[in-house]
């Protein structure tokens, strides 16, 4: 049987091993309820979260000093910052508004800004390495970082770096502004408030956190007293929902009025449902192949170069990734200016064969993959299996749930995974520098979230050009300097291939509006409402 026809079997068992579950219930009006896998979902504290998903909760707890317009992301718009200035040494002023204040009722001033940046820097967790990228450790951002007056926050650069960078920085969930008093108040042992963020919330967003059960729901109730105007949502409701059938039973009976992991097979079913609207969000991020340089085996450049020969990018793009993605083998998104061209591989068994050979394992090897257990995670995970088999690479599939996948690789601890990077910045080096950036490998370095440290994958030379990328401020250079970090990682044989151009794709329904045009990575439930059908 052919590659392809083995990838459209994948995606048949797939669909017919799901159970269609169905709950016949109108949803409420003032509400929003979502189905999703919540198995990646594992913290509500700002500076301990890097998945995707407590992002999208998070943005609806927490304000920023500035936010990525929701229509248009690559724009950044005031938060609870009204207003900012550039000064010519780079130094950014920021003057607050003066009607912001948290669900506890205590204003937002400046002194929660400072607590809440050098919070993330102090705790030393994943969102940290964010700051770190753009040159702040936990001293230089003490020394950097002042409030003049309970409505200014003044932050000078650390080093020479294009100012952009850092307010796109600012307006991830890495700068969420958190109520200090009242996390101090429920702080134990000294925490900063590590162990009740886990589960609670202290932000001054459109919505409070009425309840969160892991693996089971997520409740958020309107703030009422929001400084930009009351939500016209009075709750959102998050059911954890991880069989894709399920979502697409419930959404198509109105029961729910978004569906946010389904198959492809269920979006491409969905898409002629004239009670459904199927929105794509391009997230700047890449579903990827990562093995670990650690791994006796894939330590060995020549193992690695072998891999691309084992992706059928077209046949997985047909027949599993479908509305999830686009194939594309640089991992940063085609149209960004300055991308480079795909360098054109294409499954080729006998070649892969014949490298092995070279390489000493003419009988091929065995290897564990980890994946998380969901679309299309699951289906790109088996259809690799099934070429890399080809090939004489046997691997066993690990499915687990974000604590037992990402978090083995944060530990270092993996051969193989198949995993979804998210991007940081609407660039070339927001959406590449997890790839190319690890200015420490050591075992205790704090840049977590940098997927080359994780692979252990020591690359000095790339790393300093990704640094001279941030700090190239003449928009000409950057651009040439763009193309050599693409075209110096594809040369450098990666542990770290990319599969596809990350899209989130949703089903909503079609009485559900100001949800389908947004266009950020993380939506806004502030701007949604919904209509009688």
């Amino acid at each position: 049987m052919n590659i392809k026809l083995k990838l459209a079997s994948v995606a048949i068992a797939s669909l017919l091993a799901a159970t269609p579950i169905a709950v016949n219930a109108e949803t409420p009006k003032d509400q929003l309820i979502i189905g999703l896998s919540m198995t990646n979902l594992l913290t509500m504290d700002p500076a301990e979260a890097v998945e995707t998903e407590s992002f999208d909760v998070l943005n609806n707890l927490y304000d920023r000093l500035i936010e990525m317009d929701p229509l248009t992301p690559s724009k950044i718009v005031p938060g609870l910052a009204e207003k900012w200035t550039i000064a010519e040494d780079g130094t950014i002023t920021f003057n607050l508004r003066s009607d912001a204040k948290f669900h506890s009722g205590n204003p937002v001033t400046s002194a929660d800004v400072l607590w809440s940046l050098k919070r993330v820097m102090k705790l030393n967790r994943g969102p940290a390495s964010f700051l770190r990228e753009i040159g702040y450790s936990a001293e230089v951002l003490d020394a950097s970082l002042s409030a003049p007056d309970a409505h200014t926050v003044v932050l000078k650069p650390s080093a020479k770096i294009n100012p952009e960078i850092i307010l796109f920085t600012l307006a991830r969930t890495v700068g969420n502004i958190i109520d200090s008093k009242t996390v101090l108040e429920n702080q134990s042992n000294g925490d900063l408030g590590k162990a009740w963020l886990t589960n609670n919330s202290a932000g001054s967003g459109p919505f409070v956190l009425k309840r969160w059960n892991a693996n089971d729901s997520v409740i958020l109730d309107r703030n009422a007293s929001y400084w930009r105007g009351e939500p016209e949502l009075k709750r959102v409701v998050i059911r954890h929902m991880p069989e894709s059938q399920s979502q697409r039973l419930q959404i198509e009976n109105g029961d729910l009025d978004v569906a946010r992991s389904l198959s492809a097979t269920d979006l491409k079913a969905l898409a002629t449902n004239e009670t459904v609207k199927i929105q794509k969000v391009a997230s700047g991020g890449f579903y990827y192949l990562a093995v670990s340089t650690a791994d006796p085996v894939f330590s060995k450049p020549e193992i690695r170069a072998i891999l691309p020969y084992l992706i059928d990018y077209e046949g997985m793009q047909t027949a599993v990734i479908g509305d999830y993605g686009s194939a594309r083998q640089v991992p940063v998104p085609a149209d960004y200016p300055g991308a480079i061209a795909d360098p054109g591989y294409k499954p080729d068994i006998a070649k892969a064969k014949a490298l092995l050979t070279k390489a000493g394992y003419p009988d091929g090897f065995s290897t564990s993959m980890l994946v998380l257990s969901d679309s299309p995670f699951v289906e790109i995970a088996t259809a690799l299996q099934g070429t890399l088999g080809q090939a004489g690479i046997k691997v066993d599939i690990n499915q687990g749930n974000g604590t037992q996948v990402y978090g083995k690789m944060r530990d270092r601890q993996f051969s193989m995974i198949v995993g979804r990077s998210g991007g940081q910045m609407p660039n070339v080096l927001g959406a590449i520098q997890a790839y190319t950036s690890n200015f420490d490998n050591g075992p205790k370095s704090t840049q977590t979230a940098s997927l080359a440290w994780r692979t252990s994958w020591d690359i000095p030379e790339l790393t300093a050009l990704t640094a001279q990328a941030r700090a190239e401020l003449n928009e000409t250079k950057r651009l040439e300097l763009y193309q050599q970090i693409q075209e110096k990682f594809l040369s450098s044989t990666p542990p770290l291939l990319a599969i596809a151009a990350a899209t989130q794709p949703s089903a909503i329904r079609a009485n559900v509006e100001g949800l389908v045009d947004q266009q950020a990575r993380s939506p806004s439930w502030y701007y949604v409402k919904k209509t009688s059908e």
